[in-house]
């Protein structure tokens, strides 16, 4: 498998939070009107279908853009009572504080506005909870604290203060000039289905709201709600309005233009630009479903929009797979391996398997009965209505769990829900898994070895790595007499060793990969293998097997330019610099634009005492780099002891300290940071930075790197 370094821009399966709204493509004009409508009304609805991306447009798209100065923005809020609430016994909502209030409390606490507003609900809904008429009239203006009581039976004299209120004093921080722009995500929470404990709360909670509005005429509320649910918050849309405007705005899927963007923006901010048309022909490929009927007739179905969820599914395959496509076409690699047709299929297995081990049934007759019930005989999506307890032989339970995952939709008719496939692109891949859809009797089709390791990638990659263990244990018990499927399962398994901190187990899988590889035989695999192997030695400081593993790969994959690079490092810190240096070389000869071999040559220049040929490589590096990354504050680092060295001692120490405060615990940048000063005569000053170079953990210096800042403590010029 290809592992890819750095962060992905995309983040799978997960909404967008407001820290990626550098990354969110494809809805721009959307997130613009949707600004405007909170900015203008009292109360917006912003409503849609699951998997639209309903939260990712207000976290990324809405939030991080709105004026701030003229408005004060809470967190996104939700009102999930926490699960001991679902337990808890009352006899009415008067009686303790309502739990879906004390939930958005905490979703809402903060600072200036965001500390305010909890203050005025727990007004509203405090132990004792006053009705509003008591809680308005009582104190004065509730907007300044007046009347918070937190004895159950009190009416009368000053209230007393509370960690966390600031002493009653919140309303300094609060320009009363300025909107207040609240958002509440999910809010379908207030109408699914709950103990009679937790309903008796709902009212009460609407009254709160309502009342929260009527108290400060600059708060503008917006409700995220599934479009299932939207007939349920109608009834009290008006309530919480009072006398202010109301707007509604529908999330659709993408259209064309907006997925394209989706997929390609995110690779270019990351400075990985997908080959032009790469993006388009993935997205018509997505939103293509080729079908077929009973007869064997197939037929292209082509969808205006396509389903974000899906695209991300996407959008993570040809992430995980760029690194190896150096010059070839993402799109290439990745119709090679079954296109989008591939990816959703993956997906389908991995939320099959987990869904009916979760419900005691057996994966392979959920497949089956998924193909069979919900494709008709004319190859499209069939709907079947809700039973009491099972719906077409499977427990409700099962199909809300797949409609929760994407997998199935249901819309509500009649106070019964009607399920159907969530998009007309999952037919393919189930029409392909179950060849004989449309015969009623027939034997259902195992799921194969590869089906399990193609979902322990999408789990990998999804970063549930617990699932991806179960999905790869599978595919090695399935795949003893599929040798390639084998190797690939010793992988990813001797992956998921390591990310676990499991490095003897690792070793052990990745060696077994490797003689398996030989055994085929099949020379990429059995280097690929033993380059992992390597670099985990390499790691762990045991450098001379690394060597030897690093060196093996590299025989075997000769025009593969990251097995010589770490080539070079394992030779490097064992000790081998020229031997290094000469790797180095050739790699920048076949690939001059490699920053990675050009910085790691210029730093072992460094260590080597040409200060010159380090500087020369040292700038091209910090010219070429993405700046504001760990690896770039490194480099600068270098550079800077370069230039100390050569005389510049004016830029050198004001690069040093610009360094040290982008990265005060990195190991390298005090070791140079260090050497700087002692080059400048500041022995005193250097030796406090290399005493903290040897305790640093952000990162921590390799061991080769630890012993050469021990021989300068005690080198000439060091303190005593």
């Amino acid at each position: 498998m290809v592992v890819v370094s750095g962060e992905s821009p995309f983040p799978g399966q997960r909404s967008f939070l407001e820290a990626d709204s550098a990354q969110f493509f494809g809805r721009a004009a959307v997130a613009h009107t949707l600004s405007a409508q909170w900015l203008e009304n009292r109360l917006v609805v912003v409503y849609g279908p699951i998997g639209v991306g309903k939260s990712s447009l207000l976290r990324a798209g809405v939030m991080p853009h709105l004026p701030s100065d003229v408005a004060e923005v809470l967190p996104a809020g939700r009102i999930s009572p926490a699960p001991e609430a679902a337990g808890t016994g009352s006899s009415g909502a008067g009686q303790r504080a309502n739990p879906y209030a004390e939930a958005l409390l905490r979703s809402w606490s903060g600072q200036g506005a965001a500390g305010a507003l909890p203050t005025l609900l727990r007004h509203r809904l405090g132990h004792w909870s006053p009705s509003p008429a008591e809680a308005l009239s009582e104190g004065g203006d509730p907007r300044f604290g007046g009347g918070d009581s937190d004895d159950e039976g009190r009416r009368d004299g000053p209230a007393p203060r509370r960690s966390g209120d600031a002493g009653g004093k919140w309303h300094d921080s609060l320009d009363p000039n300025r909107l207040i722009l609240a958002a509440i995500d999910q809010f379908e929470e207030l109408f699914a289905p709950r103990t009679p404990h937790l309903e008796v709360f709902r009212e009460h909670f609407v009254t709160m709201l309502a009342d929260m509005l009527a108290a400060l005429p600059n708060l503008r509320l917006l409700l995220v709600i599934r479009q299932n649910f939207r007939t349920a918050l109608a009834r009290y849309e008006r309530t919480l309005a009072g006398d202010g405007d109301i707007a509604w705005a529908a999330v659709e899927p993408l259209d064309r233009g907006a997925a394209i963007s989706a997929l390609a923006e995110p690779m270019r901010q990351v400075q990985r630009p997908l080959p032009p048309g790469v993006a388009a022909a993935c997205v018509d490929d997505l939103r293509s479903s080729r079908v077929v009927d009973a007869a064997g007739t197939p037929e292209l179905l082509v969808a205006d929009r396509i389903q974000p969820a899906y695209l991300q599914l996407v959008a993570a395959e040809i992430w995980r797979g760029e690194a190896g496509f150096a010059e070839a076409s993402t799109l290439g690699a990745l119709t090679r391996t079954g296109g989008s047709d591939a990816v959703l299929g993956a997906y389908l297995t991995r939320v099959v398997v987990a869904e009916s081990r979760r419900h005691g049934l057996d994966d392979a007759v959920v497949r089956r009965w998924l193909t069979q019930t919900f494709i008709t005989e004319r190859g499209r999506r069939a709907a079947v209505d809700e039973g009491i307890a099972t719906t077409a032989g499977m427990p409700n339970g099962l199909l809300a769990a797949l409609a929760e995952r994407y997998v199935l939709a249901y819309e509500w008719r009649s106070g019964a829900r009607r399920f159907e496939l969530f998009d007309d692109r999952l037919i393919p891949p189930l029409q392909a898994a179950v060849p004989d859809w449309a015969l009623a009797g027939a034997t259902a089709v195992d799921i194969t070895a590869a089906d399990y390791l193609c979902a322990a990638l999408v789990c990998q990659g999804d970063g549930d790595l617990a699932a991806a263990s179960d999905q790869v244990d599978e595919a090695l018990r399935r795949g003893v007499d599929e040798p390639r499927i084998l190797v690939r399962a010793l992988m990813l398994r001797a992956e998921l060793d390591q990310a676990a901190g499991r490095v003897e187990q690792a070793e052990r899988r990745y060696r077994e990969a490797a003689q398996l590889g030989e055994s085929l035989p099949d020379a990429e695999a059995s280097g690929r293998a033993l380059a992992a192997a390597g670099r985990l030695l390499l790691r762990l400081g045991r450098l001379g097997r690394a060597v030897e593993d690093l060196q093996a790969a590299a025989v075997r994959l000769s025009a593969d330019l990251g097995v010589q690079i770490d080539l070079a490092r394992a030779l490097w810190y064992s000790g081998q610099r020229w031997a290094a240096v000469a790797i180095f070389s050739t790699v920048l000869t076949i690939a001059p634009e490699s920053m990675t071999a050009r910085t790691e040559r210029g730093r072992l220049m460094l260590e080597l005492g040409d200060d010159v040929a380090a500087l020369d490589d040292l700038e091209q590096a910090v010219r070429r780099s993405a700046p504001n990354t760990p690896r770039a504050t490194e480099t600068r680092a270098a550079r800077a002891l370069a230039l100390a060295r050569l005389g510049r001692s004016a830029v050198a120490s004001a690069e040093a300290a610009a360094v040290l405060d982008d990265a005060p615990d990195s190991g390298p940048v005090l070791w140079c940071a260090g050497g700087v000063l002692r080059a400048i005569g500041e022995d005193s000053r250097a030796d406090d930075l290399l005493r903290r170079a040897l305790h640093a953990h952000g990162p921590a210096l390799l061991p080769h790197q630890r012993e050469q800042v021990r021989r300068m403590l005690h080198g000439p010029g060091a303190m005593a």
